[in-house]
């Protein structure tokens, strides 16, 4: 479409920065009906390309327009869409920006209604609404890295790889990822280019004959005897995380040093335990030198219903403990709810001893 071509042209030779001058300063309802790709408020991208990676999963290719700001491997985005009249919004991880472009990886999930709409809907010139880039699942310039990822969980670690294989030194790599059938690998083709640069395992299970071990046939610490070494990127569905936490802390491993994104939202609930009586008890935002009172009231409260009870100011994203952007490590103390290893979901956690301490 002529159009699109032309955004493409403004963005590429104008760059973002006057494409947003000349459309704030040109804004009508005229331009906005003849071209609402540029002349919005809105942040979109165009779709420019899409590719299948797997059975059911499909990369798109996307252009963002002006207002687009920056990003870091390993974020992830919100894609909004109107479906059978109906708003739905979905968090997808986000690879790294090349040429202005980045590119988000879908699986098609039954039931789920954005993603069957993209692989039935988004093609090539497709328009989606999207927001700016969230989440702290990101790298932090750690010496040495062991990524752990199952099925679509690859995508935001193959983000921070591909960053981390273009720092001029590159961290001590090592990768396992787990898929059902060879059939269902996710960027096959870069995994394989990958394993003649580091460590890199990929396992099957439902394909024994593979030579790649499970992590579950073996203790960690004997398929990466420096393990202690090394910080840990984990995400995949739940169970395996759940599995994956269960081995390191058997392994007597640093929990602190265990980054986990997490892709479903669920209703966490206080669980049985916490018949816990928060009155008189304290709760230490390190991050922001706070600390907070409890009160009787306080009882049933999530941390971020907490702290905004008191004014505070904390990072908020989807609030349905999905997103990880109010995550912050447990470094003493206890919390249930929606806690991965010492990672604590805000939103959707609770304290559950007389003094929690929380940092970023």
């Amino acid at each position: 479409m002529l159009k699109h071509h032309l955004n493409k042209l403004a963005l590429k030779h104008l760059g973002r920065q006057w494409v947003d001058y000349l459309a704030s300063n040109t804004m009508t309802e005229f331009n906005r009906r003849h071209n609402d790709f540029l002349w919005t408020y809105d942040l979109k991208a165009l779709v420019e390309n899409v590719r299948e990676e797997a059975p059911g999963v499909k990369t798109f290719t996307l252009l963002p327009n002006q207002h687009w700001k920056h990003m870091k491997a390993g974020q992830h985005i919100e894609v909004l869409a109107s479906v059978d009249g109906q708003q739905v919004s979905r968090y997808y991880s986000l690879s790294p920006i090349r040429r202005g472009r980045f590119t988000i990886t879908v699986k098609q999930v039954d039931g789920g209604m954005l993603s069957t709409w993209l692989h039935q809907s988004a093609r090539k010139g497709s328009v989606l609404h999207i927001r700016h880039p969230e989440g702290k699942f990101t790298y932090r310039q750690q010496r040495k890295l062991l990524f752990i990822c199952a099925g679509s969980g690859i995508t935001p670690c193959y983000s921070m790889i591909s960053d981390c294989l273009a720092m001029p030194e590159s961290p001590d790599l090592a990768l396992y990822a787990q898929f059902s059938h060879t059939s269902d690998t996710i960027f096959s083709r870069t995994l394989t280019d990958w394993k003649g640069q580091f460590d890199v395992r990929v396992a099957y299970t439902r394909e024994a004959h593979h030579s790649a071990r499970l992590l579950s046939s073996a203790p960690l610490r004997e398929q990466y005897p420096d393990l202690d070494e090394r910080d840990v990127y984990l995400c995949g569905p739940q169970g395996f995380m759940d599995q994956v936490i269960a081995a390191l802390t058997h392994e007597g491993y640093d929990l602190t040093r265990l980054h986990c994104e997490r892709f479903v939202a669920q209703a966490w609930v206080p669980e049985p335990s916490a018949a816990f009586d928060p009155d008189g008890a304290e709760v230490h935002f390190e991050h922001l030198d706070e600390h907070i009172c409890l009160t009787a009231e306080d009882k049933g409260r999530t941390f971020m219903e907490i702290a905004e009870s008191r004014g505070l100011n904390l990072e908020v994203g989807c609030r349905q403990g999905m997103c990880g952007t109010c995550k912050l490590t447990l470094q003493s103390g206890e919390a249930n709810g929606n806690v991965l290893g010492q990672a604590v979901y805000l939103c959707s956690a609770y304290p559950a001893s007389n003094r929690v301490v929380l940092d970023a």
